[in-house]
């Protein structure tokens, strides 16, 4: 009521992701069980001489402007404090928990905000390396489409590219996302695809071999790109030489589509253990629910990102078990450094 009161004709928009309604945990118990979505509809009817449900294009349609704004970029609040440095949001959990019961903090929260959406990319090296071998893919398309290719083959190849930029496996909050493998294959899976399709649209069959170099991960630094029709691969001299992507082009996946083992902000509440339970739908800043007991003394950490062709020493009596745990200690000064790399291409051979 108080905003009908104060901005007479106002446009209240209500939306929600399906899975709020049934899919998200307790969500099912608590929208159908315990009656919240009778309760809403109930309430709409029960107010209807004053509330008049529309839909978005009806309101638009019927409602004539009241002003101008401009959204800011980025996402809900949540994303944004996602988005920021483990050590960063656990200071940021700090600070909202000893200022939210001060009576001044309805007032001051709106002003407060986590990090850029964008920072996923660093926080995630692994989803900076999908985006930019979709935008290397993005580009190989446009190029192809610009010299006059078209046709079935370029559709497709366009469809695969939009399929691999959904953003769910591009980012990671309280759960899945980055994480979930089965995401970051499906994007590798659809980008590898529409490079193929390219390959077919331009009749680029039968022997050959590239090894080129460039700026592939937007570091500034050269990286090196190796194909030919069963494998793509990509390096990076100036972190030890590592190989980073290995594409079976044959049936569409990267070898390399790993995630390294990192400390993330809610691993506290994993120490700490399960959160208590009450009547209330949990949100999923504070949810902590264990699926498997010991699920704490799981928490390990890579030294180095989980990638290939990485140099390690180590002493004669580091055991197997200590390198899987990231505890092994290094013995050389070199890993991950800049290496010198040099492209020889000869007739019969490129090295």
């Amino acid at each position: 009521g108080s905003v009908a009161a104060q901005h007479p004709g106002a446009v209240v928009v209500f939306g929600d992701d399906g899975e709020k309604f049934g899919t998200w945990p307790d969500t099912k118990q608590h929208v159908y069980g315990n009656g919240w979505l009778r309760r809403f509809f109930d309430a709409l009817c029960a107010n209807s001489e004053w509330i008049a449900t529309t839909t978005l294009a009806s309101a638009v349609a019927g409602s004539a402007p009241t002003g101008k704004i401009y959204l800011p970029e980025g996402s809900y609040r949540e994303m944004t404090e996602w988005a920021l440095p483990t050590p960063v949001q656990n200071e940021y959990d700090d600070v909202v928990h000893a200022m939210e019961h001060d009576e001044r903090w309805e007032r001051v929260k709106r002003f407060i905000r986590g990090g850029y959406w964008r920072n996923f990319k660093v926080k995630y090296p692994e989803s900076n390396e999908m985006y930019a071998r979709m935008m290397m893919v993005s580009r190989r398309l446009e190029a192809v489409e610009e010299s006059g290719s078209t046709g079935e083959l370029i559709d497709s190849a366009r469809q695969e590219l939009y399929r691999a930029q959904c953003n769910c496996s591009y980012w990671h909050g309280a759960f899945g996302g980055i994480y979930l493998p089965h995401l970051r294959n499906a994007v590798y899976n659809h980008l590898i695809a529409a490079d193929n399709l390219i390959d077919q649209a331009i009749d680029k069959t039968g022997a050959w071999v590239e090894a080129t170099s460039g700026d592939f991960n937007f570091d500034a630094r050269q990286e090196v790109r190796l194909a030919n029709p069963k494998l793509l691969a990509l390096l990076a001299p100036s972190a030890g030489g590592q190989m980073y992507e290995l594409d079976v082009r044959s049936i569409c996946h990267n070898l390399l589509a790993t995630l390294t083992r990192r400390a993330e902000a809610y691993h506290g509440k994993v120490r700490s253990g399960p959160s208590a339970s009450g009547d209330h739908v949990a949100s999923i800043h504070d949810r902590v629910v264990f699926k498997q007991e010991g699920l704490d003394q799981r928490l390990q950490y890579d030294q180095h990102p989980r990638n290939s062709l990485i140099d390690h020493f180590y002493a004669a009596n580091v055991e197997l078990a200590q390198v899987a745990r990231g505890e092994a200690e290094e013995l050389g000064d070199f890993v991950g450094r800049a290496y010198e790399a040099k492209i020889r291409k000869n007739p019969d051979r490129i090295q």
